[in-house]
Formats: structure tokens, sequence, C-alpha cells
């Protein structure tokens, strides 16, 4: 007999579970939807060259590939995703002119990475991605900002801080500290900088591409990493005096400084924006504001929803330049610390009514019954088996049902039916089954059946 265990890394989900992920897609859809982006779906695997091409993703996301071969199928052509960004380059670079610019769009989907499993992190997970292509425009920048604060509002999440920086306030420190030829190295330490801790990080960039940075670079890169953390005002206006000269630097301060304005304007309290000037994310895509959302009190289990610009990425796939920004939310991390936070929405059955099938009664009524209700936009489920009407209400109750439906022989013989709360049991007999639309439709907006 095989064991029915799923691989490492791997998991079933449960009604319950599912349940949860189908109705805060349901709401990420709608945001999404009504910031004007479009749906669209690319293959969960690619060729192998789209996904390793240079500047697709840094050195540790590539060694996480997962590699697809068929039986006769030649290694190392196919790999699954590991994420919906660089599909997306490719596939605006192939549509372009059928899509036109600025293209704004959605995707959801499965991907996959061969990390070692932990809390929230799995081999296969979801991510809820939406994009702009082909707008350099700051506008676009916030409103990334903005789609992320509105999502994360709609699922009624707890209190969070999106963190911001724009990777040309790096890259100009770095360039004002001779060592922009190690800038990947020192950025992926850097990336640790929350998890590992100063004397990690430290240790990392001294021994950056085998070279090292002195010891005066080390305390330079992490006193900005360090002190340029906070509320954007005061971050603000004491970063000019971290970077020299740097015009870089400079640029990154001011589109920093636009965008966070930009956000403010839109409605994004500013309590909810804090800066980060070491926050360099882990892929080499990015050019310039970078973004990291973390639930108040549970940093420690990592961002919820990250994202930023990427304007060169589609040049591996086209010469016609297209400037992309966008995010991602990570729909099994964030399940994991709503979890970790006792803020786990709750999962309700998928319809809200049981019409129960009572020993006896030809099935046909609880099915004409059930067909009218659905008719009328309400969801209804018909109990299979003619078992004790206790034990399929109990049933209803446990799956999240509101409502029962109710008729016994002698509700046949006058063509009524029992509506009862599953909630409070409380019970209206009698009632015409040419009302049950109108019963029932009550009895939801009430919030219960009344005596």
């Amino acid at each position: 007999m095989i064991d029915p265990r799923v691989a490492s890394g791997l998991r079933d989900l449960t009604p319950a579970q599912a349940l949860r992920r189908e109705r805060m897609l349901a709401r990420f859809r709608d945001v999404f939807a009504r910031y004007g982006y479009l749906p669209i779906e690319t293959p969960h695997i690619e060729r192998m060259e789209v996904l390793t091409g240079k500047g697709a993703g840094s050195e540790e996301v590539l060694r996480q590939i997962f590699e697809v071969t068929n039986k006769g199928g030649t290694p190392g052509e196919l790999a699954l995703r590991f994420d919906l960004t660089v599909p997306l380059a490719r596939f605006v670079a192939r549509h372009v002119e059928q899509l036109g610019t600025p293209f704004k769009r959605y995707a959801m989907g499965a991907v996959f990475r061969g990390e070692r499993p932990a809390k929230g992190r799995f081999r296969e997970f979801t991510q809820c991605d939406f994009d702009t292509v082909g707008s350099e425009s700051v506008v676009a920048d916030a409103e990334t900002v903005q789609v992320v604060h509105d999502a994360l509002a709609a699922i009624d999440a707890p209190a969070f801080t999106i963190h911001l920086n724009d990777r040309r306030i790096l890259d100009g420190l770095l360039e004002t500290l001779g060592i922009s030829d190690r800038k990947a190295a020192v950025l992926r330490a850097l990336d640790k900088l929350s998890k590992a801790g100063r004397e990690a990080v430290a240790s990392e960039l001294g021994q950056a591409t085998g070279a090292g940075l002195s010891a005066e670079a080390i305390g330079r890169v992490l006193e900005v990493a360090e002190r340029g953390r906070g509320e954007p005002d005061e971050v603000l206006g004491r970063a000019g005096e971290w970077f020299g000269s740097s015009p870089t630097a400079a640029q990154g301060l001011s589109q920093l400084r636009r965008v966070v304005d930009l956000v403010a304007a839109g409605g994004v309290e500013r309590a909810r924006i804090r800066l980060d000037l070491g926050l360099a994310r882990g892929l080499d895509y990015y050019t310039g504001i970078v973004l990291e959302t973390t639930i108040d009190g549970l940093e420690r289990m990592g961002s919820v929803a990250s994202g930023g610009r990427y304007d060169n990425l589609a040049s591996l796939f086209t010469s016609r330049r297209l400037p992309g920004v966008g995010a991602s939310i990570g729909l099994d991390r964030l399940l994991a610390v709503l979890e970790e936070a006792g803020a786990t929405p709750a999962a309700d059955g998928t319809v809200p009514v049981l019409v129960t099938l009572f020993p006896g009664v030809e099935p046909e009524i609880a099915l004409r019954l059930a067909a009218r209700l659905r008719s009328a936009g309400i969801g209804a489920e018909v109990f299979p088996d003619p078992i004790t009407v206790g034990k399929q209400l109990a049933y209803g109750s446990n799956r999240g049902h509101r409502l029962g439906v109710i008729v016994g022989p002698d509700e046949r013989e006058r063509q009524v039916f029992n509506l009862r709360d599953l909630t409070t049991r409380v019970e209206r007999r009698g009632l015409a089954w040419e009302a049950v639309v109108s019963e029932v439709r009550a009895a939801l907006d009430a919030g219960a059946v009344r005596p």
C-alpha cells in the first residue's frame, strides 16, 4: 500500500483552508480590478533560458529552480516558474503590439522554489501579482503601494506596515564607496539584516565576492541600513549627509519623497509607511522603488507583500524599452502569519442553506425548493440521504450553513416548509412553498430566524 503523505515542502488543503484562500483571492481580484488591472495567465512551465537569463533572478533563487524533464525530453530545457514577474516580461515582450502601453495586469497562481521548508515557507505557493508595464511614472510607483494597502485592508488584515526604499539610494552609496563592482553580493547580504542580525551581515560583507569590503565600507553600509529606518520625514531629513554628492542617490531620495507624498494623497495613512534605506530585495532585476510589507509584531515571519520597479527586465526578450513596476502578495505566507496572529478569517460553507431530505418524503420536493433558491441567487445544498433530520441539521451546522429547510410528511400534505436557524435553533413553521425565496432571503438579511 502506498503511503498517502505528500512530499516535503508541499501540502494538501482542507475545505476550510481552501475556502479561506478562495475568499481572499476574490477580494484581491476585486481590488486589482477597481484599479484597472486586467487578468492574464502564463504557463506553469517555462523554457529554462527564460527563467535563467541574466538579471532574471538572484543566484540564490536560480539555484532553487525545479527542472522539468518529460520522458524522452531534453534535460535542462524546461523548468517550473519561480515567480510571476519574469513570465510577465516574456508575455509583454511577445504581445506588446496587441496590448499597448501602459499595460496593467494581475495574475494569481502557483510558483515553485526548492527552498528549505519552514513555517510559512513552502516549495509550492500561490502569488497574487499586479504590475504596470510601459510607464516610468512615479504615479505608477505610488499606485503600487496603494494597491498593497487596499488589498490587505480588504481582507481585514491586522495592523501592518509598508516599508519603502529606492534601489538607487543604495546604488549611490556603493558608488560613493567605490564598491559598485560588488553590488550583487552587498545587496544580498543586506537583504538578510533583519533576520540574521548585524554581526552576521558584517561578516558576510567582509567576505563579499572573495575580495571583501573594508571595515570602513562595512560601517558606512550598515550605518545607512540601520539609521535609515523610520518615519519618512525623519529619515529623509537626515539622509542627505550619508551619500555625499552622489547624483544617483539624490535621484532615489527625490523619487522616494515623491512616492510618499503621492501615497498620502491617495488615502494611505502615513502611519502605515516606514522608510528602510537598507531594504534591497533579493532579486537582481529591481532598479527603483522597492517595498516589503509586514504584519506588526510578526516581522520575524517575513514580508507578506513585496515588489518594486524593474525597468530593464523585458530587455531579456525585446529591444523595445518596457519599464515596469508591481508587487506580489504571498497568499500562503499571509495565511500563515494571520494564523499566528489569531486573525484567520472564518471559513463558512460555500452556501448558506441546507435543504433536508426527510425520510419518507419524495426527494423531488427538496430538489424543487433548492432549485428555486438557486435560481434566485441563493446558494442551497440538498442533503443526499434520508437519514435522521437531526443528523442532517448537525451536518449543516458543522459545514457553516446558516439555515435549514425542512419538509416532513405533514408539511408535504400542506405544501409548506419549516425554516430553522442552525445557530440559534429558532424555527418558523408552516411557510408556503411559494414563499421559500422571500422567507429565506429575509432570514439571511436579518441575520437570524425570528420566531
